[in-house]
């Protein structure tokens, strides 16, 4: 998610809440002043201070209801994860923004509600009665998504939203206490703000002085294997292994750019109004007008979609056609098919080129290549994963006795309701390789199997 979609969720909510609490304030208004000092006769008077924070926490909370439900349809997600710290480890294995961005934001999101709080009444300058409210709310939170299907029961939220609450009653009490001149108590209050920055800073710092990234293959979880009856078809070396590491071509944001007005000028377009939308990983490219094209490029690899979008017209038509005249439209977009790749028909008109960890050099040629061709003698959708990786250096792996003990351990990537496998068949193994998240090519374990009657390839780490 960018940064604009944020300030665009928030400004959105905000609104939500500024409308809610007018209303809010006409009810009360004609609820306190009318009925209640004027035809009660009541005496009683609300401190200003008190209505101030009040409106500001009734708004708050409303903000939050509006992300935590309003966000998302109906049928988002149901079920429960209770494993503690998954998503911290979901993070920490994908390293994306987008990942780091749902941890961060759930603390944030509470901080409010722990500065708020304790100025409503004197009974929230307790940390026990701020925490256990913040406690209830997000349990409140959590079970409500569950029930309604707008979201699912996350243990890590839970855990992150209290630790929003606790830095947000620090932060408040911190400065009450610096007012005060009394700083030891204050930089005591500070300490979990402190703190959540220093485990974050060295989890970063960490992370950027690794030479390989994380590879988001690593499993969150266990799975269970207590009860798995396991087979095997391969016998399984004890000795370990000296392969390549390869590095994929990545791309600055500014050098896709460069690389997207190349591709489209070569169609003869204009790229001067081209709208670009920039995310961590990935940016869009849109022309748009009478006829729109689009493409989607990732930073990581320099692998593309592209789409010219007159392929929906109803004069448009996919057309098969030869190899060789397929391969004459697209050196058009200055796209050259390696030799020896498998050429195969997909669809009528839409054709696939792979190439299997192909070695030329030091180089590795992974991926395919897909594209369509159309009635009017064009190509006009392009799924480019085709990449040659460099060579970094030869590295050595752990043992395939190694990896597979891994298996026994249910230490790999698995999804099932109950994390369980009853019976596992492997029937082959080799080594293949995996993008890490820094867009280093990392070799890992392929064990292709059958689990539950269903095939699958489980991958396990080499390194």
């Amino acid at each position: 998610m960018r940064l604009q979609e944020i300030i665009g969720i928030v400004r959105e909510y905000f609104l939500l809440a500024f409308m809610a609490l007018i209303v809010l304030g006409v009810v009360f208004f004609i609820g306190y002043f009318i009925v209640y000092r004027k035809l009660l006769k009541g005496k009683k008077r609300l401190p200003k201070k008190q209505l101030f924070f009040g409106g500001l926490f009734i708004g708050y909370v409303i903000m939050v209801l509006g992300v935590t439900f309003l966000n998302r349809g109906s049928d988002f997600y149901r079920g429960m994860n209770v494993s503690f710290f998954s998503i911290y480890r979901e993070a920490w294995y994908n390293f994306s923004v987008r990942h780091w961005q749902f941890v961060i934001l759930n603390i944030v999101m509470f901080v409010p509600f722990g500065s708020l709080l304790p100025l409503l009444h004197s009974r929230f300058k307790r940390a026990i009665w701020t925490i256990g409210g913040a406690f209830f709310f997000t349990l409140s939170i959590e079970f409500s998504q569950l029930i309604t299907r707008y979201g699912n029961f996350e243990i890590d939220d839970l855990f992150n939203n209290l630790l929003g609450a606790i830095i947000g009653y620090g932060i408040m009490n911190g400065f009450i206490k610096m007012k005060e001149k009394r700083i030891k108590q204050s930089l005591l209050s500070f300490s979990p703000l402190l703190l959540v920055l220093i485990l974050f800073g060295s989890t970063f710092t960490v992370y950027h002085l690794k030479e390989f990234g994380n590879l988001s293959i690593a499993p969150i979880y266990k799975t269970n294997m207590a009860q798995s009856t396991i087979t095997t078809d391969v016998q399984l070396s004890d000795q370990k292994q000296t392969v390549p590491i390869y590095k994929a071509p990545s791309y600055t944001k500014k050098a896709a750019n460069e690389f997207v007005i190349d591709f489209l000028k070569r169609m003869h377009l204009d790229t001067s109004d081209m709208e670009i939308i920039s995310y961590h990983d990935d940016g869009v490219y849109w022309i748009r007008g009478k006829e729109s094209y689009n493409i989607w490029f990732r930073y990581l690899d320099g692998s593309y979609s592209y789409t010219d979008y007159s392929s929906f017209g109803e004069d448009k038509e996919r057309q098969d056609v030869g190899e060789e005249t397929l391969k004459e439209s697209l050196a058009k977009f200055n796209i050259e098919i390696p030799q020896d790749s498998q050429f195969q028909k997909v669809d009528t008109g839409t054709y696939e080129w792979t190439v299997d960890k192909k070695v030329i050099g030091k180089q590795l040629l992974n991926g395919s290549l897909t594209a369509s061709y159309y009635n009017d003698d064009t190509v006009k959708v392009i799924d480019n994963q085709l990449v040659t990786y460099s060579k970094v250096r030869n590295i050595q792996i752990k043992s395939e006795q190694e990896a597979y003990k891994e298996i026994l351990d249910g230490e790999f990537k698995y999804y099932s309701e109950n994390k369980m496998i009853k019976n596992l068949h492997i029937h082959n193994i080799e080594v293949s390789y995996y993008l890490d998240s820094k867009g280093y090519y990392q070799p890992v374990y392929a064990f292709h199997s059958t689990v539950d009657g269903d095939d699958l390839t489980i991958l396990i780490p080499g390194i």
